[in-house]
C-alpha cells in the first residue's frame, strides 16, 4: 500500500508541476515540520545531522530527488511520547501516518483535516484523549482510519460516514458515546467496521446493515438496543458479525440469502428472544456460532450441515428438549457450550470418538442423565470439562488420556467412585488446575497414594458432600499451590493434619461438618493468605490456638458446634481486624467474659457467641462494630444491662439476647433501628414496659417472654398488659405522699393545741 501511495504522489507531481521555487519552499517546510515532530514526540532514531530527511527512519518521500516531499511516516512501537503537534499538518503531501503502539497522548489536532491527500491514518494503542475532530471528514481520500485502544471520547463525527473512499474504520476500545452515525455504511467502499468496547447506544443504522460491500462488523460490548436489522443477516458479502454484549432485543432474523459467506456470528449477551432459527443450519461456512446469554427458547435446530463449525455456544438460555445427535458428530468442533439450559437426554456413548477435536465441553446445569461416556477418555485435547449439576450417575470414568485437562467440574450429580481408579488417573493430567467433585455419592476412603500423585499444579480441590470417610492423607501437604480446599460435609475422622499448615497458598479451607477430633493444630496459623476458615460441626476440643493470629487476612471464621473451651483470647482477635463476613464461635463451651478487643472488629457483619458459658457484662466496646447486621449472644450467663453504646448499631437486622441473666429496662433506642427484623430478649430479668415504636410494632418479630417484670401496652406474645400509664403511676405515688403529709400536719396541730392547754392549766397570767 505504501508503494502505491508513493506512486500516486509521483504521478500527481508530474501532472501538476510546481515551480522549483515552490517545491524548494515546501521541501524546507517538510524538514522544519519533521524537526518539530522530533522535539515534540521524543524521536531518538532520526539522524538530523543528515540533510536528507528521507533517509530518517520511518520517513518516506517522493518528488524530485533534490526537492523531496514527505508522503509517509511509519514508526510503530518506537517509544514515542508526547502530544501530536500541529506541525504534522505542515506535511501537506502526507498520504500515510502509521504510529500505533506508542505512548502518544493529548488530543488529535483538528488541523489534521488539512491533509487533503491523507489515505491512511493509524494511531491505535496509544494514550490519546479528547474527541475525534470533525475536520477528519475533510480528508476525502481517507481509506483507513484506525484509532483503537485509546481514551478518545465524545460522539463519532456524523460526517465520517460520508467519506466515499473509506474502506476500514476501527474506533474500538475507546470511550465513545452517543449513537452510531446514521450515514455510516453509505460509503460504497466500506468493508470493515469495528466500534467495539465503547459506550455507544441507539440502534444499528440501516445504512450499515444494508452496506453492500461490508465484510466485517464488530459492535460488541456497547449499549446498543433495538432489533437486529434483517438485512444484516442477508448480506451477500458479510463474513463476520460481532454484536455481543449489548441490549439488542427481539428475535434472531431468519437467514434467506444462500449461499451465505457468513463464517462467524457472535450474538452472546443480549436480550434476544424466540427460537434459534432453523435456517442457521444452512450457513455452511460457519466456523463460529455464539448466541449464549440470551432468552432463547425451544429446541436446538439441526446443524448437521455445519461441518466446519469449530465454536458453538448456546449456554445461558432457556433451550429445552434433546440435543440433536448431529452436534456430537461435528468433526472440527473444539468448543461446545450448552450450559444453563433445560436440556435433557443422555450423552452418546461415542461422543469422545466423534468429537475428536473437542477442547472445551461445557454442559453444566441441565438435566442430562445416565453415565459419563467412557469414550471421553479418547478426547485427548480436552482442557475444560464441565458436566456439573445434572442427573448423571454411574462410576466416574478414567481421565488418564486427557493430559491437557485443566478444569474438571462434575459437581452435583449422582456419580460414584467405584474403586476410585478415576481419582488415581488424574495423575496423568499434568496441567490440572481445578477439580470439583462435590455433591456426589463417591463414598469410601481416598485410596492410599492417590492424593500424593495429584498434579502439583492444582489450585482448587473440592470434594465436599460425598460421604467420604477415613482420615485426610498426609500427602495432601504436597499440593503446595492449592488455594481452595473444600472437604466439608463428609465423614472424615481423626485429627486435622498439622501438615495443612504447609499449604501456604491456601485462601479458603473448609473442613466443616465432619467428625474431626482433637485440637485445632497451631500450624493453621502459618496460613497467612487464608481469608476463610470453616471448622464448624466437628468434634474438636481444647482452646483456640493463639497462633491463629497469624491469619491476619481472615474475613470469615466459623468454629461453631464443637467442644472448644477456655476463654476467648481478646488479644488474638484484635489482630484479626480484617474479619468482616462472619465470626461464629457458637455452640461451644467458652467461659469467662466477652473480651473488650472484640470491639476492634469494626468491619464485622455477623457475630455469634451464643450457646456458650460466657459471663459478665456485654462490653460497651461492641458499639464500635457499626457494620454488624447480626449479633447473637443468646444462651449464655451474661448479666447487667444492655449498654447504651449499642445505639451505634444502626444497620443491625438480627439481635438475640435471650436466655441470659440480663436486667434493667429494654433500651428505647432499639425503636430507631429501622433495619431490625428479629429481636429476641426473652428469658432474662428485664423489667418495665416494652417499647412500642419501630421494630416493636411488628409483634411477630419481637420476643420478650420469660421476663417476669416486663409488661406491654400492646399485645407482645405472652407479656402482661401494663395496668397504668407512666403518668398514672406517678399519680399513684403522689397521692399517698400527700395523704401522709396531711396526716403529719394534722398531728402537729393537735399537739400544738394540747401544749397550749397545758400551759393554761399551770396558771400563766393572761394579759389584756
Amino acid at each position: 500500500m505504501a508503494c502505491a501511495l508513493v506512486l500516486a504522489i509521483l504521478v500527481s507531481s508530474v501532472l501538476h508541476p510546481l515551480s522549483l521555487t515552490t517545491l524548494a519552499d515546501e521541501s524546507d517546510n517538510n524538514r522544519d515540520a519533521l524537526l518539530c515532530l522530533k522535539s515534540r514526540l521524543s524521536i531518538t532514531t532520526w539522524n538530523t545531522t543528515s540533510p536528507d530527511f528521507c533517509t530518517w527512519r520511518g520517513v518516506s518521500c517522493t518528488g524530485q530527488p533534490q526537492l523531496p516531499l514527505v508522503v509517509a511516516l511509519d514508526m510503530e512501537a518506537q517509544g514515542l511520547t508526547g502530544e501530536i503537534s500541529l506541525c504534522m499538518s505542515n506535511l501537506t503531501s502526507l498520504v500515510r501516518i502509521h504510529l500505533p503502539n506508542n505512548q502518544l497522548s493529548g488530543h488529535l489536532p483538528p488541523e489534521i483535516g488539512r491533509l487533503s491527500g491523507l489515505r491512511y491514518l493509524n494511531l491505535s494503542s496509544n494514550a490519546l484523549s479528547g474527541e475525534i475532530p470533525e475536520s477528519l471528514s475533510l480528508c476525502s481520500s481517507l481509506d483507513v482510519l484506525a484509532l483503537s485502544s485509546n481514551s478518545v471520547g465524545g460522539a463519532i463525527p456524523p460526517l465520517l460516514g460520508t467519506l466515499r473512499n473509506l474502506s476500514s474504520l476501527d474506533l474500538s476500545s475507546n470511550k465513545l458515546s452517543g449513537e452510531i452515525p446514521p450515514l455510516l455504511g453509505s460509503s460504497p467502499a466500506l468493508e470493515s467496521v469495528s466500534l467495539a468496547n465503547n459506550f455507544l447506544e441507539g440502534e444499528i443504522p440501516l445504512f450499515l446493515a444494508n452496506c453492500s460491500s461490508l465484510r466485517y462488523l464488530s459492535l460488541q460490548n456497547n449499549s446498543l438496543s433495538g432489533a437486529i436489522p434483517a438485512a444484516l443477516f442477508n448480506s451477500s458479502t458479510i463474513t463476520e458479525i460481532h454484536v455481543s454484549m449489548n441490549n439488542l432485543s427481539g428475535q434472531i432474523p431468519p437467514f434467506t440469502n444462500f449461499p451465505s459467506k457468513l463464517n462467524y456470528l457472535h450474538l452472546t449477551g443480549n436480550s434476544l428472544t424466540g427460537i434459534v432459527p432453523p435456517s442457521v443450519g444452512n450457513l455452511t461456512r460457519l466456523t463460529g456460532l455464539l448466541i449464549a446469554q440470551n432468552q432463547l427458547q425451544g429446541n436446538i435446530p439441526d446443524l448437521s450441515k455445519l461441518s466446519g463449525l469449530q465454536f458453538l455456544d448456546l449456554s445461558y438460555n432457556n433451550l429445552s428438549g434433546i440435543v440433536p445427535p448431529s452436534i456430537y458428530s461435528l468433526p472440527l468442533l473444539s468448543f461446545l457450550g450448552l450450559a444453563n439450559n433445560n436440556l435433557r437426554g443422555t450423552l452418546p456413548s461415542h461422543m469422545g470418538n466423534t468429537l475428536s477435536n473437542i477442547n472445551s465441553l461445557i454442559m453444566s446445569n441441565n438435566h442430562f442423565e445416565g453415565d459419563i461416556p467412557a469414550s471421553l477418555a479418547n478426547a485427548s485435547r480436552m482442557e475444560f470439562l464441565y458436566l456439573g449439576n445434572n442427573l448423571l450417575s454411574g462410576v466416574v470414568p478414567s481421565f488418564s488420556s486427557m493430559t491437557n485437562l485443566q478444569v474438571l467440574m462434575l459437581y452435583s450429580n449422582q456419580l460414584e467412585a467405584g474403586d476410585w481408579t478415576f481419582f488415581s488417573s488424574l495423575a496423568n493430567c499434568t496441567q490440572l488446575l481445578k477439580v470439583n467433585l462435590g455433591g456426589n455419592k463417591l463414598r469410601g476412603n481416598l485410596p492410599p497414594g492417590s492424593v500424593a500423585t495429584l498434579p502439583k499444579s492444582m489450585v482448587n480441590l473440592i470434594l465436599r458432600s460425598n460421604y467420604i470417610s477415613g482420615t485426610i492423607p498426609l500427602e495432601i501437604g504436597n499440593l503446595s499451590k492449592t488455594s481452595l480446599l473444600y472437604l466439608d460435609n463428609n465423614i472424615f475422622t481423626g485429627p486435622i493434619p498439622s501438615i495443612l499448615g504447609q499449604l501456604s497458598k491456601l485462601v479458603v479451607l473448609s473442613l466443616s461438618r465432619n467428625k474431626f477430633s482433637g485440637e485445632i493444630p497451631p500450624s493453621i496459623g502459618n496460613l497467612n493468605q487464608l481469608t476463610e476458615l470453616y471448622l464448624q460441626e466437628n468434634e474438636l476440643s481444647g482452646s483456640i490456638p493463639t497462633s491463629l493470629a497469624g491469619c491476619q487476612k481472615l474475613v470469615a471464621l466459623n468454629l461453631s458446634s464443637n467442644g472448644l473451651n477456655g476463654s476467648i483470647n481478646g488479644r488474638m482477635f484484635s489482630k484479626l481486624n480484617q474479619l468482616s463476613w462472619l465470626l461464629d464461635l457458637s455452640h461451644n463451651q467458652f467461659t469467662e467474659s466477652i473480651p473488650l478487643e472484640i470491639g476492634s472488629l469494626i468491619n464485622l457483619g455477623s457475630l455469634n457467641l451464643s450457646h456458650n458459658k460466657l459471663r459478665g457484662k456485654i462490653p460497651s466496646a461492641l458499639g464500635a462494630c457499626i457494620r454488624l447486621e447480626a449479633l447473637n449472644l443468646d444462651r449464655n450467663l451474661l448479666e447487667g444491662s444492655i449498654p447504651e453504646s449499642l445505639t451505634n448499631l444502626k444497620g443491625v437486622k438480627v439481635l438475640d439476647f435471650s436466655q441470659n441473666n440480663l436486667s434493667g429496662t429494654i433500651p428505647e433506642f432499639l425503636e430507631t433501628f429501622t433495619s431490625l427484623q428479629y429481636l429476641n430478649m426473652s428469658f432474662n430479668n428485664f423489667e418495665g414496659p416494652v417499647p412500642i415504636g419501630g421494630a416493636f410494632a411488628n409483634t411477630s418479630s419481637v420476643f420478650a417472654q420469660g421476663n417476669a417484670l416486663l409488661c406491654s401496652n400492646v399485645q407482645v406474645n405472652d407479656l402482661p398488659r401494663c395496668s397504668t400509664s407512666a403518668s398514672q403511676r406517678k399519680r399513684k405515688f403522689i397521692v399517698p405522699l400527700l395523704a401522709a403529709l396531711s396526716a403529719v400536719v394534722a398531728l402537729a396541730l393537735i399537739l400544738g393545741l394540747v401544749f397550749f392547754g397545758v400551759n393554761l392549766g399551770m396558771g400563766f397570767p393572761c394579759t389584756s
